[in-house]
């Protein structure tokens, strides 16, 4: 009996080992395809283009919106954190989910709240609609009885972009200062 169970364990374990040696490889990873220059109206009230503006520079991005009580704030201290602590020039971008309450001066009085060197962007709701659409990011409103206003649940990514714009990592929420600008330093 202990013969024709090792024989079956041997057989089995042929089987995993072939089976594993013809499995296909996963798909090489190459750029993600998210993402993407675009041009939206920039917290000094100009039409700005991240292709022109930012050229050759790596971008720290990030999608929120400036009456996010919690969530908003600590990632772009964080970004501003983790910027301080590299070598890559990257360029700070918060671009708002709001356009109807966030203005350019609304963004700029914010961003300077956190840095003079992040740069917020605004545009219309379709315009914002698209740029989020290129980015697979998400919100919703959803209304709430204190004081007439409205709170947005988004995505609470941070996107790392090379020097051409293509995101090459994604950064969760809560992802510390330090891992951020140490993933930057390894890459630039």
């Amino acid at each position: 009996m202990r013969v024709i169970g090792g024989a079956l364990a041997v057989i089995v374990a042929c089987g995993f080992a072939v089976g594993y040696a013809f499995w296909p490889a996963p798909p090489a990873r190459g750029p993600m395809q998210i993402g993407g220059d675009f041009a939206l109206i920039h917290e000094s009230g100009d039409w700005l283009d991240t292709a022109q503006a930012f050229a050759g520079r790596p971008l720290l991005l990030y999608f929120g919106y400036t009456y996010c009580p919690d969530v908003c704030p600590t990632t772009l201290l964080d970004m501003v954190t983790a910027s301080e602590a590299t070598n890559a020039d990257e360029a700070l971008i918060f671009v708002s989910v709001d356009p109807a309450r966030d203005t350019a001066a609304e963004l700029k009085a914010y961003t300077d709240m956190f840095s003079p060197d992040l740069h917020g962007f605004t545009g219309s709701a379709a315009q914002i609609e698209a740029v989020k659409a290129d980015w697979a990011i998400y919100s919703a409103r959803h209304d709430t009885d204190e004081f007439s206003d409205y709170l947005l649940d988004h995505t609470t990514l941070v996107f790392l972009t090379d020097e051409e714009h293509q995101v090459v990592e994604v950064f969760r929420n809560g992802t510390s200062p330090t891992a951020i600008a140490t993933s930057i330093n390894a890459r630039f």
